[in-house]
């Protein structure tokens, strides 16, 4: 995954901020192209999520992929396991960068962190793309369905895993099938991802949990290009849920499906996936 980041002209640095956040970051820094501001969802770290994009992205922007709050290196300045935790680091992080302009795409978790974050910087942002994303419309009873349907004892089990087996149902999850993944990458990666912060991010998972009726009401107003890329079938985030936020974020969203696909689009049909981001983008 390093080699595919660095093939793509991406560099892995961290930032420091005044703070006191250390921001473990992957950054083409191009500074004469248009910022891209990758938000990824949970699970793994931002190089596994869009390894699959940035290849495509970098050759006309400046592609910056941040890892969130207890993910990778990356630690905050102060406890804080709420989503407007992760906003706030990433309003100090682009202002440490002096970025005062760009292109936001956020994918689950990821995207309600980059709608909240375009929220408060309406001024910053110049267009927006979220996928599968939990926005206004997910509720308590699909976090229940989506426990029931992976036979999880809690969320936070299914998302953060106890062992390294039960990362079969993570996978399964975000991709739509059942994988045959040999144990010793499983233990690898479970041990490399998730056993040495595994309490800080399952307290990200009942911290959202906790606020999800704030977010279901909260009022979300743009003037901006929004794109909105949904799996078929997403079992985490129902495509309706997808229909729901089109309509309401009106004629400035556009949404697109992506028959056959799960949670994850951007992985698992990142030709069709790519094709769409690209469209978009050239629009503008």
């Amino acid at each position: 995954m390093d080699k595919k980041m660095q093939r793509a002209d991406l560099e892995l640095l961290t930032l420091e901020t005044d703070f006191g956040d250390s921001i473990e970051y992957w950054d083409s820094d191009h500074k004469e192209k248009p910022a891209l501001l990758l938000v990824h969802g949970f699970g793994a770290t931002t190089k596994y999520q869009w390894y699959k994009q940035v290849k495509m992205l970098s050759k006309n922007y400046r592609v910056i992929a941040p890892n969130l709050n207890y993910f990778g290196n990356t630690i905050p300045g102060t406890t804080n396991y709420s989503v407007q935790g992760q906003v706030e680091m990433l309003e100090r992080f682009t202002q440490t960068l002096k970025i005062d302009s760009l292109t936001i795409m956020g994918v689950s978790y990821g995207g309600l962190v980059g709608i909240e974050f375009a929220q408060r910087n309406q001024s910053v942002i110049h267009q927006m793309i979220l996928f599968d994303t939990p926005v206004k419309y997910a509720d308590s009873a699909d976090i229940e369905g989506v426990k029931n349907t992976f036979n999880a004892a809690s969320i936070e089990d299914l998302f953060v895993p106890n062992e390294p087996k039960d990362l079969n149902k993570l996978m399964e999850l975000a991709m739509g099938k059942k994988y045959r993944i040999p144990a010793g990458f499983l233990k690898e990666f479970h041990q490399k991802s998730y056993e040495y912060n595994r309490e800080d991010k399952r307290a990200l998972i009942t911290s959202l949990l906790a606020d999800m009726e704030l977010y279901s009401k909260r009022e979300y107003s743009f003037d901006l290009p929004i794109l909105l890329i949904w799996g078929e079938n997403d079992q985490v985030v129902d495509v309706e849920r997808g229909k729901q936020l089109a309509n309401y974020l009106g004629t400035n969203a556009r949404l697109e499906i992506i028959e056959n696909a799960a949670h994850m689009p951007n992985m698992t049909h990142s030709k069709r996936f790519n094709q769409i981001v690209t469209g978009f983008l050239l629009l503008d």
